[in-house]
Order: structure tokens, then sequence, then C-alpha cells
């Protein structure tokens, strides 16, 4: 199992990750990158839908997707 083992991650070195040791590391990594989207993308409206409509129609639509269209303006 050592020989296996060993052929993928460098236990002499141990400092050095090779490239087991790197994907490892990249698919445990923390996701701090990502974006934390708005409720009104998470809503999945369309602001530029919404651009071209009434305001009564556009109103109608945020209050189904549960929004509060006062607090938008298009």
């Amino acid at each position: 199992m050592r020989e296996v083992i060993g052929s993928v991650y460098d236990y002499r070195c141990a400092n050095d990750l090779n490239m087991f040791g790197q994907v490892v590391g990249f698919l445990f990594r923390q996701e701090a990158d990502k974006e934390e989207k708005t409720e009104f993308e998470l809503s999945g409206l369309i602001a530029e839908e919404l651009e071209v409509m009434s305001r009564n129609e556009w109103s109608v639509l945020m209050k189904r997707a549960g929004l509060n269209p006062d607090q938008y303006d298009f």
C-alpha cells in the first residue's frame, strides 16, 4: 500500500506537495471566493425583462416571487 500512496505523495519531503496533494487541497478548500447572491438573483427574475414591463406588471411578478416591489425601481 505504501508503494501506491508513495507514488502519488512524496513522503521524503513533507513540505513538498505533488499533483495529488494539490488536487486534494483544491477539492477540499473553503469556498470563500464564491459570491453571495442577492435575494433578487435567487428569485430567478431577470431585471432586463422587468425593465420593459409596466410598474403594475413587475410589481405583481415580484410579489409572486416573494419580494417587496417597493424596494426596487426599474
